[in-house]
C-alpha cells in the first residue's frame, strides 16, 4: 500500500561523533533563542544515501571528516508546518576535536558520554535515546554475526 498523497515526510541523519572518550555535542542557532543541543546531522539530498548525506551534513556543520562506524538508532520530529523528520543516527570516530562550527550553531562540546543527559537536548533526540536504551546491542550484535558470516565476500 502507497503513502497517502498528503503526507510530507523527510530523512535524516545525525552522527555520535567521539574522540579521546568524549562525544561532540552542538548547540543550535535557533531563531526562538532555546538553544538546543543536538548530534551533527541533517537532511538527504535527493539522489543521496544515508552515509554520503552524513558525510556532507557532518562536514559541513563541524568542518570534521570522521570515520563512521555502524547505526546506533532512529529518531522522528515532526516541524511545525506538519512535516515528519525520520532518521538513522551513526556512531563516528574523528582524529581530531579541531571543530569549525557552521552559521546552524553557536557552540560545541567534546563532553563525557555520562553527561550527555545534563545537557538542554532537543526532545526529539532525548526521546530517541531513551528508546536506544531498551534495545538490546549484545543480542543483536550475536545475531548479526552469525548473518554475516553465512554471507561469503564478492
Amino acid at each position: 500500500m502507497g503513502q497517502e498523497g498528503n503526507i510530507h515526510m523527510g530523512l535524516s541523519v545525525k552522527a555520535m561523533i567521539f574522540h579521546n572518550g568524549k562525544m561532540l555535542l552542538l548547540q543550535k542557532n535557533d531563531p526562538e533563542g532555546k538553544h538546543p543541543w543536538e548530534l551533527p546531522g541533517g537532511g538527504l539530498c535527493r539522489d543521496e544515501n544515508f552515509l554520503a548525506a552524513l558525510r556532507r551534513e557532518v562536514q559541513e556543520e563541524t568542518g570534521l571528516a570522521p570515520h563512521i562506524l555502524a547505526a546506533a538508532g532512529t529518531w522522528c520530529y515532526q516541524k511545525k508546518d506538519g512535516q515528519f523528520l525520520n532518521g538513522v543516527i551513526f556512531t563516528a570516530l574523528s582524529q581530531t576535536e579541531d571543530v569549525v562550527l557552521s552559521s546552524e550553531h553557536c557552540a560545541y562540546r567534546w563532553v563525557q558520554p555520562e553527561e550527555v543527559g545534563s545537557y538542554p537536548l532537543q526532545e526529539s533526540l532525548r526521546a530517541s535515546f531513551r528508546q536506544m536504551r531498551r534495545y538490546d546491542y549484545e543480542r543483536q550484535e550475536l545475531l548479526l554475526q552469525a548473518v554475516l558470516a553465512g554471507v561469503a565476500d564478492e
